[in-house]
């Protein structure tokens, strides 16, 4: 019986999927950066027992195979860096230099799990600056400048800021054996939020900051052996932000962007903001949308998100925040010590970090992350609440469906890849309940047509085997 939609699975016009990741930064500048479970967890395939408060749960691996490693901006060395009022510890990021000596030994936490990471399988690595070494700022504050609409990025160290960027990307090549295949120079640049009081790293940079650094950036990593190094810009906080950006460079700065970053931070629901981001780049310019986090642990925001970025913004790669964070923030809920008093009277907190329990949305995630794999080719599906893509190499086709707050009763028409009667597997979790990626009845296509029946709050995963898409 035909549903009471159909969604026709198109085999032109798909693009390669470059895969899914997450941003080290707070989290992995606590101790729980050394530890091999998170790391297996979200960076391998297998099924992994992970440490909490509570117990040892085995939870299914994420398979992220993209890495975005902060390069920070605190020192504790030198003539002083300000810090923020507001500032807890494990939310200043060490960096290797304090503008006279090199410490190769800085940020020990951060660089552990950046190379466990690559240890259980992640293959792109992406290095990006919140702000830029205190040393280098207006105000001596990594925090931002006294109003958040200034750059504090001193003038006199716009070049010299890039250089240190091209230097760490080509000391990590050489000494930590990870190889960088972008840069990004700028986090949220045209927000207004990052002052001297702010509860993080943050920099202002104006669209003529932006397009300094940036050409000093490419004649840095020229000039340090590493023509292959793709910039990314500009990570803006929205993707209304990120058109306007890009839209007022010039085309001399766009040529030096080989790929558009932008957060998730808009929620877009119509999908107008994503596809006139996408009309702004043009359709051959890659887009990865790097920083997605809500305080909503069920998880069903987040895949609605995902295919809404899909469908109208054409991302090639998604990325998550915090993968361990408090306040339902992350996949993972994250307890941290941010309230112990700094006896010498710097930031409170201290690197300790545990792992509270795990949210509904790491399921949900795992069904994204497991079923569609890096160099997988997305498929118009016909619809933003459904993500497809096809594997060559395995020729299975996999579906993930988020579905809102109503049932559905949905055909997925697959006639223009296949008409047999492929056999397809099914995994669902329920957001309301405690089915969580869990294995449902097999079931199979009929003439390449399959009908199901999707119950509010759920994300379905359909993987069907057999199928050659041209």
């Amino acid at each position: 019986m035909p549903g009471d939609e159909t969604r026709v699975i198109e085999s032109q016009e798909g693009y390669t999927w470059d895969g899914w990741g997450t941003c080290l930064s707070w989290w992995a500048n606590t101790d729980l950066g050394r530890r091999d479970d998170l790391a297996a967890v979200l960076f391998s395939l297998d099924r992994v027992n992970v440490a909490t408060t509570a117990g040892e749960v085995e939870l299914p691996g994420l398979g992220l195979n993209i890495v975005r490693y902060n390069l920070g901006a605190c020192t504790w060395t030198g003539a002083g860096m300000v810090e923020s009022p507001a500032i807890v510890r494990r939310k200043q990021i060490e960096t290797f230099s304090d503008g006279d000596a090199w410490n190769g030994d800085a940020d020990p936490n951060q660089r552990s799990m950046l190379a466990k990471a690559r240890d259980h399988g992640a293959d792109a690595f992406e290095m990006f600056s919140v702000s830029p070494p205190w040393w280098m700022t207006v105000t001596g504050n990594p925090s931002g400048a006294e109003r958040g609409d200034v750059d504090n990025l001193a003038f006199a160290y716009q070049e010299a800021f890039a250089d240190y960027i091209a230097t760490v990307a080509r000391r990590a090549r050489d000494e930590w054996g990870i190889r960088f295949g972008s840069v990004e120079a700028f986090n949220e640049p045209s927000l207004a939020s990052w002052h001297a009081e702010q509860n993080q790293e943050g920099c202002h940079f104006t669209l003529g900051a932006q397009e300094a650094v940036l050409s000093y950036l490419r004649r840095a990593l020229d000039a340090h052996d590493l023509p292959d190094v793709l910039i990314a810009a500009s990570d803006e906080c929205r993707y209304a932000e990120a058109t306007g950006t890009w839209k007022n460079f010039t085309e001399e700065t766009r040529r030096l962007v080989g790929r558009v970053n932008v957060h998730g931070y808009e929620r877009d629901d119509a999908g107008r903001s994503r596809t006139a981001l996408r009309e702004a780049v043009g359709a051959d310019t890659p887009v990865w949308q790097t920083e997605y986090s809500e305080g909503e642990p069920d998880g069903l925001t987040m895949a609605l998100s995902i295919g809404r970025d899909v469908r109208h913004l054409r991302i090639r790669a998604w990325s998550c925040w915090q993968p361990v964070e408090a306040l339902d923030w992350g996949l993972l809920d994250g307890e941290y010590d941010d309230t112990t008093p700094n006896p010498d009277g710097g930031a409170n907190g201290t690197l300790k970090g545990r792992v509270g329990g795990v949210n509904t949305k790491y399921y949900v995630l795992a069904h994204y992350t497991r079923h569609i794999r890096p160099n997988a080719r997305i498929l118009d599906s016909g619809h933003p609440h459904t993500v497809a893509a096809h594997a060559p190499a395995t020729r299975r086709l996999a579906l993930v469906t988020a579905n809102d707050d109503k049932p559905r009763n949905v055909t997925y028409d697959l006639r223009a890849l296949t008409e047999d009667a492929n056999p397809v597997r099914v995994w669902t979790t329920d957001t309301s309940s405690a089915q969580h990626y869990t294995r449902t009845p097999d079931t199979h296509l009929q003439g390449g047509l399959l009908t199901m029946t999707h119950p509010p709050n759920t994300v379905t995963t359909l993987d069907i085997e057999d199928v050659q898409a041209p």
